[in-house]
């Protein structure tokens, strides 16, 4: 009765008129999307075009500028494997996929085969479904169809819904179409036998997860024999210990804690406030930046003067002994040039601006080593507690250390630089505060997504279109294939640029939250990424068309809401929409990050009107770093949108089969040639992966549900409800047998190599995938103590890397490797 009685108010608020005749929307109010004129073929037309041109183009400038396409390629002590050893045009290909994914997690790591591993899945998974859907149910369809009068409009609906309904087979409504359906119509579900749709839905659903548990189980294998090849590292025998209470807060009290648990204990590093010491580090960093700017604007870089040589003019700016009277260097002057000045305050005259800035170096210089010398730190509840076995770390991570809950938690160390240091230091009081602050900024942000989102769907609208431009929308009118890419391109391209833009500010949001590891921000990015984008994409984007009739149905009787999700998803125009998305995603954005356009952009401009100094070009020509926070999300969705309209629209399967081939050859390219991270996080982004394909599952189920319930075909809807519920157990049920293993290694394999053993996994694996020793160097050298060296790529005429990156890490402290775990502060 209260739902009903605020149908009349919110039609009034709304400016409806409740008599008869037809009800317009409220003005601004998304479009109704139509897809009219050749829009597949189009859209097969303008993918394919963009993925070969990028493909020619990468394939042509991928052995002329190794810098930009294979960087990885010239890091010091690289050792190429047989997929970099071609350099002919199409030369990459095969090599590039003939490489296993155990030859990856040697050269690579397993954070990359993980990935790899999913893509592979998801390929075989749906050229599986493809092979049933080309073979059954497509011809099915046809020639079910080929016999009815297909009418695209559903019985009784406003003509506010979309098109292309399908209506029941149990009263199928008069023929009242003028043009025939078209093969794509056909093909698709219109009013096949809805009992092959459940068999069909039983048969994707069994096989997603057997493909998702095999892979599940492949990953726990890999995850178990690459922990096992780095037994003795330091990571490896790390553990952080958080919320210590204060009489723990000391180096010796700690490791005679652990100790008196028969734990040998190596080291132990309690974490400091160093906010003080930062503030000079940020001094010195200033000084030393602005200094080499002085010499680059002076002698040039490459320098062109003749009598300059960095070796012999430049001056030593540390560990040298000032009051001893150190020999200082000659004052180089340069003839016909004057020398640069600075003025050091605003009443100040000017003065010399290298001598200025050198003095000010180090003085600020003097200060950090007088600080680092003398300076005290208060301790706080945050340490490393380095074991010297690391079946003592793994012991150490899987027990409750105190009878009190939140105190003296344990976790396997992150690697040093994976580590924000500047989150080490954060109290759990402050750190709660900060996640309550990004959860609900969160939900402001998603609540506030939703106007852009639906003033694009309104801008592309054809009405709207032809209020703004009346010459497009005559061209519109006149060219069924303008009208399909505005109707149909547009708007699978606009969401894709619109969505682009969420990383950047969910990212800024996770690193307010205070987490300690940068692998832990990535995948809480992709936790927030690829929640943002199901209900972007899958949610609010298509139903934006009928928020409004969703408000008046939710007024009148909330019941019939699932029904309407129900509708609006397996209406023509999403089916199509999707279709369309997953065509464009497969065909032409993936084979378009090829170029690296996000990393060449951004790397052009910082060389035009930034890049100056042989430091600023260490860290410019320094390989990019994948962030997986952003990679999984849009490949999860893919699987997500693959799998909800497998059997409305069996040929998004063939598409999305395309997709994660593609990908595959594209990340495995990249992983091997492009990026180099210099941290691993033991492949944790599967456990969540798995959590996120599970929902896919869930969602195609209650989508399928909803389908048959919307048919009235209540016995067909009702068989499914057992499967769903069993794929929540099974799924449960694997998650909490796996989950441990995918944290932990198994004490029997890791005391089997502290003994000088090697597991028969292992054996079997080298035999079978064999790898060099210096094939597998760069991922070594992540874990050797004194790499001082990580970035060093052949020098240029712009920087010999003597000035070596320092950003990303700790931002005035060189990366000099990891002496130990507190080399940073």
């Amino acid at each position: 009765m209260a739902s009903g009685a605020l149908a009349p108010f919110i039609a009034a608020l709304l400016g409806e008129d409740d008599g008869g005749g037809e009800n317009p929307l409220p003005p601004g109010s998304p479009p109704t999307f139509t897809f009219e004129g050749p829009w597949f073929t189009t859209q097969l037309t303008i993918s394919a075009t963009v993925g070969v041109f990028s493909f020619f183009v990468f394939s042509y400038c991928r052995t002329r500028y190794p810098l930009l396409f294979a960087p990885r390629t010239k890091l010091k002590g690289f050792s190429p494997h047989e997929a970099h050893a071609h350099q002919a045009f199409f030369g990459w290909i095969m090599p590039t996929i003939r490489t296993s994914e155990f030859t990856v997690l040697q050269i690579v790591g397993l954070d990359a085969a993980v990935l790899l591993n999913f893509f592979k899945m998801s390929f075989y998974l749906f050229s599986v479904c493809s092979l049933f859907a080309i073979t059954i149910l497509m011809p099915i369809n046809w020639k079910h169809n080929k016999d009815l009068d297909d009418d695209d409009d559903w019985p009784g609906e406003d003509e506010d819904w979309p098109t292309l309904w399908r209506r029941s087979v149990v009263d199928p409504p008069p023929s009242n179409h003028t043009i025939p359906p078209d093969w794509l119509d056909l093909i698709s579900d219109a009013n096949s036998y809805l009992s092959v749709h459940l068999v069909f839905t039983y048969l994707f659903t069994l096989l997603a997860l057997y493909f998702i548990y095999k892979n599940y189980r492949r990953f726990i294998r890999s995850r178990q024999l690459f922990s096992l090849e780095l037994v003795h590292s330091i990571p490896a025998r790390t553990v952080l210990v958080t919320n210590l209470p204060h009489h723990l807060q000391g180096e010796r009290t700690l490791a005679e804690y652990f100790e008196n648990m028969d734990l040998a204990v190596e080291s132990v590093t309690v974490c400091r406030e160093v906010g003080s010491l930062k503030t000079l580090l940020d001094q010195r960093t200033k000084a030393l930046l602005a200094l080499e700017a002085a010499w680059v604007s002076y002698v040039g870089n490459p320098s062109t003067v003749e009598e300059y040589d960095p070796e012999t003019n430049g001056i030593a700016l540390v560990d040298t002994d000032i009051e001893g009277g150190a020999q200082q260097a000659q004052k180089l002057v340069v003839p016909h040039r004057q020398r640069p000045t600075i003025r050091p305050g605003w009443f100040k005259p000017r003065v010399d601006a290298l001598e200025y800035l050198e003095a000010e170096f180090r003085k600020a210089d003097e200060l950090v080593k007088k600080k680092r010398r003398f300076g005290k730190y208060r301790s706080t509840g945050a340490a490393f507690v380095t074991f010297e076995k690391m079946s003592s770390a793994q012991i150490a991570v899987q027990v409750a250390h105190a009878p009190n809950p939140n105190q003296i938690l344990t976790y396997p160390a992150p690697e040093p630089r994976d580590i924000v240091w500047s989150n080490m230091v954060t109290s759990p009081r402050a750190i709660q505060f900060r996640d309550v602050f990004v959860i609900a900024t969160m939900g402001l942000l998603l609540f506030f997504w939703f106007f852009p989102i639906t003033a694009l769907a309104s801008l592309l609208s054809y009405k709207e279109i032809k209020k703004a431009m009346p010459w497009l929308g005559r061209l519109i009118d006149s060219n069924d294939q303008v009208r399909a890419i505005v109707q149909n391109s547009l708007p699978s391209v606009a969401m894709i640029t619109l969505n682009a833009f969420l990383p950047f500010m969910l990212e800024g949001l996770t690193y307010i939250q205070g987490y300690r590891a940068r692998s832990w921000v990535e995948y809480s990015l992709l936790k927030k990424y690829f929640l943002f984008l199901l209900i972007n994409v899958v949610f609010i984007f298509l139903l934006a068309t009928t928020y409004w009739q969703l408000v008046r149905d939710l007024a009148n009787s909330p019941a019939k809401v699932p029904e309407k999700l129900a509708q609006s998803l397996q209406a023509g125009r999403a089916r199509h929409f999707f279709l369309s998305y997953v065509i464009l995603q497969g065909l032409g954005i993936m084979p378009l990050q090829l170029l690296n356009l996000g990393v060449i952009i951004p790397r052009v401009f910082y060389r035009m009107f930034l890049t100056r100094t042989p430091r600023d070009f260490a860290e410019l020509n320094a390989p990019p770093m994948i962030n997986y926070g952003v990679v999984y999300p849009q490949a999860i969705l893919m699987f997500v949108i693959t799998m909800l309209y497998s059997v409305v629209q069996p040929l998004i399967v063939i598409f999305g089969a395309i997709y994660f081939g593609v990908g595959y050859v594209v990340y495995k390219y990249k992983l091997l040639f492009v990026f180099y991270k210099p941290y691993e996080s033991q492949g944790q982004a599967w456990p969540i992966t798995f959590i996120r394909l599970i929902w896919g599952v869930v969602i195609f189920l209650l989508f399928m549900i909803g389908i048959f319930t919307l048919r009235k075909s209540w016995i067909l809807s009702s068989l499914l409800v057992p499967l769903l519920a069993a794929t929540i157990a099974w799924s449960w049920y694997v998650d909490k047998s796996l989950r441990p293993l995918s944290k932990y290694v198994g004490l029997s394999s890791v005391f089997e190599v502290q003994r000088g053993e090697e597991t028969a996994d292992v054996l079997r694996l080298r035999a079978g995938h064999p790898v060099t020793w210096s094939q597998s160097n760069l991922n070594r050298r992540r874990y050797a103590q004194n790499d001082d060296t990580l970035y060093v790529a052949p020098e240029d005429e712009r920087t010999d890397y003597s000035q070596p990156p320092m950003a990303n890490w700790y931002n005035g402290v060189l990366n000099t490797g990891k002496r130990d775990m507190d080399t940073q502060h």
